[in-house]
């Protein structure tokens, strides 16, 4: 394992258009740092295709963070970056992720440190334990990667049933990851995400994609198992609505705004139908690959991706089950999943349900429990499962 500088961490906040980051900077200024290094990376990022109002939001922005940094006089080391003439083409969260990243790590190279890159946004809070807790996992583990534990912040059930159902939606996929006991149930969430900084390097950085971003960047590090969980942390992110990414967060609580709409999310019966091929695994590798009795809809996705002649090659190259499990799973990846939902929906009608349906359903036939009674109730609860979970307990 790779010398850790853990006691440095540098925290990267992309920021477009945002009318509040200064709560951010206090909020992190409250965590303590005693023993740490830290600096906090700031880019107020546009392009040329902004409007007027958003060209002087983000000068606005620029001029108040600096105006915070002169009157900080903490341990915390805070820089502000401004460039508003990001090519159009690739302008987004994705490019302003990758150059904080790419400036942290390129800061560490130059100072022959292996040192910690945290990705938060300009719209969150942190607990106060938040960069000793960071800190502490990658003294402690074998990890190069970690998802924080997050919680968006709910006040009014009735006015933020829309991030109440959409965290609720996160969370159940996850859970029923961990249901079908897939090595690949970590969230990936933008504001929540931690990685040394060599391994950042040699896996070529962040991408620039405009949206989900930070799904393709955490699951670098998910399917070669070198990604964990921070649990006894929190970062607070906003429920707030965007129409700045064509999916996510901020887009999802676009659609609250049409007339009674509620969140949808996959199936339970997808995930059933999937259960027996997981569960043979063990036996593809000692014997036949056979998708006998498996769900028709199912059986034709796993030939639409030529998966019994993948499974047969994983098995041609692997001297021992551990390695063939490990390149299962690196073949039938979160990737996969996700494109087998949608298939299971699309072409076989396993329909996408309410994810108030779905979490009953995951409490009364995995928790075997009853489902509380209201929406933020529940969340409360599978918030604590998730994270209990992540734990490994």
């Amino acid at each position: 394992m790779k010398q850790r500088d853990h006691h440095y961490i540098s925290v990267c906040i992309p920021a477009y258009n945002e009318p509040d980051i200064l709560t951010t900077l206090n909020s992190l200024v409250q965590a303590a740092t005693d023993g740490l290094t830290t600096c906090v990376y700031v880019l107020i990022n546009g392009s040329k295709k902004d409007d007027v109002e958003t060209i002087e939001r983000n000068l606005k922005g620029f001029e108040e963070v600096n105006t915070w940094i002169k009157a900080y006089s903490g341990q915390i080391k805070f820089k502000a970056l401004l460039d508003l003439d990001l090519p159009v083409k690739h302008a987004g969260v994705g490019l302003a992720r990758k150059i904080l990243g790419d400036l942290a790590s390129q800061n560490y190279k130059a100072n022959k440190q292996n040192g910690v890159i945290v990705y938060l946004d300009a719209d969150c809070e942190v607990k106060e334990n938040y960069f000793q807790a960071i800190s502490a996992f990658f003294k402690q583990s074998e990890f190069n990667a970690a998802a924080i534990h997050f919680e968006h912040i709910i006040n009014d059930e009735k006015e933020q049933r829309d991030i109440i159902e959409y965290e609720s939606h996160l969370r159940y996929y996850i859970l029923m990851q961990r249901y079908l006991d897939l090595p690949f149930a970590i969230h990936t969430v933008g504001s929540s995400m931690a990685v040394m900084s060599d391994t950042y390097l040699a896996k070529g950085g962040m991408n620039r994609r405009k949206a989900g971003e930070d799904f393709y960047f955490m699951h670098k590090f998910i399917k070669d198992g070198e990604c964990g969980n921070i649990h006894d942390t929190t970062v607070y992110p906003s429920g707030r609505i965007s129409e700045r990414v064509p999916f996510g967060t901020g887009r999802a609580m676009l659609k609250y705004e049409e007339e009674g709409f509620k969140w949808q999310t996959y199936n339970p019966e997808a995930f059933l139908i999937l259960k027996p091929f997981l569960e043979r695994r063990i036996s593809f590798y000692e014997s036949d690959v056979d998708f006998s009795g498996l769900h028709e809809g199912l059986k034709a996705y796993l030939a639409s991706i030529n998966a019994k002649e993948k499974i047969e090659l994983i098995k041609e190259n692997v001297a021992s089950l551990d390695a063939f499990e490990k390149r299962f799973f690196q073949f039938f990846d979160a990737f996969q999943l996700m494109k087998y939902l949608h298939f299971l929906r699309d072409e076989y009608g396993i329909n996408d349900v309410p994810i108030s349906e779905g979490v009953a359903w995951y409490f009364k036939y995995v928790m075997i429990e009853e489902k509380p009674l209201t929406l933020k109730d529940a969340l409360l609860r599978i918030r604590k499962i998730d994270n209990k979970e992540a734990n490994g307990n």
